[in-house]
């Protein structure tokens, strides 16, 4: 009896063998390029908030902030009160009352004395007794009644000047030591503000820079990730290559009975290769 058997031997050439030959060939392509090309340099953005860092505390010295500024602001004198006294100046509030009060009412006084003497010399004319000692006697005693009575009249007039000219002082006295404390406050209020208003105009210059650095850092990174591109594409590539089934990979030897045996998938079979797929046909056989 004879028997015969027939075998076909094929290999699998198809797209595995192209995605595997593409894969290295892009992979060789990556690994020439220069490897600094695939890292972002520093941002626009960056840039600019490294360079106004270098330049916080070192601006303008007179702009708010500058060190000329600050050293005109501690040379300033701190805000003091000193005392007001009700006697400074004191004349200047009881001239005017001298000029228009006391002299008025002494030269009042002296009109009054006055009339007393010529009332009093016409009725010692009148009574013969113009040119005698008793005429010379209620002369000197009227005078002197007169003369005590302008000196209490005019103690009175100058205590109510002083009294008056006192009060009007001490009121205005009262007026510039509450001004002087104002001032004094308003002073410190107006240095605590400047002082303020530097620290927050450096508070915003430090936040405007950590807002140019935060965007700088985020641009950066959106650049890295478009220039790291290519090399994730190829990755998850090869991942999915790698993840193929083995079968793929090996070539199949086929008998007229449809019975099918795998080997080791070749680019090509030479003689060694068909012997030793007969073999394993006979084996199957």
């Amino acid at each position: 009896m004879t028997s015969t058997s027939s075998l076909s031997v094929s290999t699998t050439t198809t797209w595995v063998d192209d995605a595997a030959k593409s894969l290295t060939d892009r992979i060789q392509q990556i690994g020439q390029q220069d490897p600094y090309s695939f890292v972002a340099p520093v941002s626009d953005l960056e840039r600019m908030a490294a360079n106004g860092a270098s330049k916080l505390g070192g601006g303008d010295p007179k702009a708010i902030g500058g060190a000329d500024w600050y050293a005109d602001l501690m040379g300033r004198a701190a805000p003091s009160v000193s005392a007001a006294s009700l006697l400074d100046n004191l004349n200047a509030y009881m001239n005017p009352y001298r000029d228009m009060v006391t002299n008025a009412q002494m030269a009042d006084f002296d009109a009054d004395a006055g009339r007393t003497r010529a009332s009093q010399t016409l009725q010692m004319a009148q009574q013969g007794a113009f040119g005698g000692s008793g005429a010379a006697l209620t002369r000197s005693l009227t005078e002197g009644e007169l003369a005590r009575a302008r000196n209490a009249q005019l103690a009175k007039s100058l205590a109510d000047m002083f009294n008056t000219g006192a009060a009007l002082s001490n009121q205005d006295s009262d007026r510039r030591q509450q001004a002087a404390v104002s001032n004094a406050q308003l002073a410190q209020q107006h240095n605590q503000w400047l002082g303020q208003l530097a620290a927050d105009r450096q508070a915003n210059e430090r936040a405007n820079l950590a807002t140019q650095a935060a965007l700088g850092q985020q641009m950066r990174a959106a650049d890295q990730t478009y220039r790291e591109a290519p090399l994730t594409a190829l990755a998850k590539q090869v991942d999915m290559f790698s993840g193929l089934p083995l079968s793929l990979f090996h070539g199949q030897i086929t008998d007229t009975a449809g019975r099918t045996s795998s080997t080791q998938r070749t680019s090509g079979l030479d003689s060694s290769d068909v012997a030793q797929a007969a073999q394993i046909a006979a084996m199957i056989i």
